[in-house]
């Protein structure tokens, strides 16, 4: 019979060479969109930055039409009413019954779908102006069944458009689908509400 060792008396005879660490694991990389990832790279310095809202696409007088402005248009990236309207817009003030941060987040919004390659998109799907920037006339705020797709965006991502809808990703991930409306009496854009 073989006699009995303890099993840390047969480890502690064996001399084990240690073992390399494993080799890092490579980033992933995304292909597909490596000027939206360099993008959202450069946000992560806003990180300790929360609920400040900043608007940079403004012109510095609402009703200028700029050289930007007249180069976007020339280009047939957008309209050039869409442009014109969009530099009427004061974040400052804001119509009717439209908080005033609300009103900042739309204004916002609307710069940045201005900004957007979804833009072009837009016009060449045949959207028109009220789709994207109508509200009701009296009751911007109020009206959510009179109110274009940038209102209902409040700071969301546009991701998606077709011919008839448009799809809205929040920040938990969600999908929420916009469908287009038919123009319906009392509707006007967001630069021509009354002050």
């Amino acid at each position: 019979m073989i006699a009995y060792r303890k099993f840390s008396d047969t480890l502690q005879s064996e001399v084990r060479a240690p073992t390399p660490p494993k080799p890092a694991k490579a980033p992933k990389v995304d292909p597909i969109e490596p000027a939206q990832a360099r993008t959202l790279g450069g946000l992560g310095a806003l990180g300790g930055v929360d609920g400040e809202i900043e608007n940079l696409l403004v012109p510095a007088a609402p009703a200028a039409w700029g050289e930007a402005e007249a180069e976007r248009a020339a280009n047939g990236r957008i309209p050039r009413a869409w442009a014109e309207g969009f530099a009427r817009l004061d974040p400052d003030r804001p119509p009717g019954d439209v908080p005033p941060r609300r009103w900042q987040r739309f204004v916002d919004d609307a710069g940045l779908f201005i900004e957007s390659p979804l833009c072009a998109v837009a016009a060449a799907l045949g959207w028109g102006a009220l789709d994207l920037f109508g509200c009701d006339c009296d009751r911007p705020f109020a009206r959510i069944d009179q109110a274009g797709l940038l209102w209902l965006l409040s700071g969301n991502k546009l991701i998606a458009l077709s011919e008839n809808t448009a799809t809205i990703e929040m920040p938990t991930g969600a999908r929420q689908t916009w469908r287009r409306q038919q123009t319906e009496l009392g509707r006007v854009l967001a630069w021509e509400l009354a002050r």
